[in-house]
């Protein structure tokens, strides 16, 4: 059963979906047909690499879940095309970081300890940023050198939700199947 507090990301997807997906992706059900020759020109509508750049720009405004969906989406060209590949690639490496306070808090908040504390050394600029989290440099006080991953605010509850969206959205399409 759709639950009528998750009407705001059903819609998003129903956007989603319908604005980028039905016009390029290559979903079929018999799986002799999965296989795509890289010669076969499939025809695509014009502006097929306005809608990959726009697919992804849209993924990655909708969260975390969805940019794992989308880097998840790149490595498959049997569904999308060369241009929604090149475009989700971007999605492995170009998550825009979460600012140091964040970090801090998260840290302080889940071992009940200040950075200064655990650390000599801690690096603001984060080494990467990635969906789910971000990694820090830093060195311990006994001075071994460590890098530190700390999950991105509020991530979880967010995860939650989008997996209960996903998981009523396949029943429904499961019963009319």
């Amino acid at each position: 059963m759709l639950k009528s507090e998750h009407l705001a990301r059903y819609r998003d997807l129903a956007v989603l979906l319908t604005r980028y997906g039905m016009k390029d992706f290559r979903v079929n059900v018999d799986p002799k047909d999965a296989l795509v020759n890289p010669e076969d020109e499939t025809s695509l509508e014009p502006g097929v690499r306005e809608r990959a750049e726009g697919f992804a720009t849209k993924l990655k405004e909708m969260g975390p879940t969805f940019i794992k969906f989308g880097q998840l989406l790149s490595t498959r060209p049997d569904i999308v095309p060369p241009e929604y590949i090149e475009a989700l690639e971007k999605l492995q490496d170009q998550v825009e970081p979460f600012p140091l306070s964040d970090v801090e808090a998260i840290i302080d908040s889940e071992l009940n300890v200040r950075v200064s504390k655990l650390f000599s050394e801690f690096e603001p600029k984060p080494v990467a940023a990635a969906s789910l989290g971000q990694v820090h440099r830093a060195t311990l006080q006994d001075g071994r050198e460590v890098v530190v991953k700390v999950q991105r605010p509020g991530i979880r509850p967010i995860i939650r939700q989008d997996l209960e969206v996903f998981r009523q959205i396949a029943e429904k399409l499961d019963q009319h199947t």
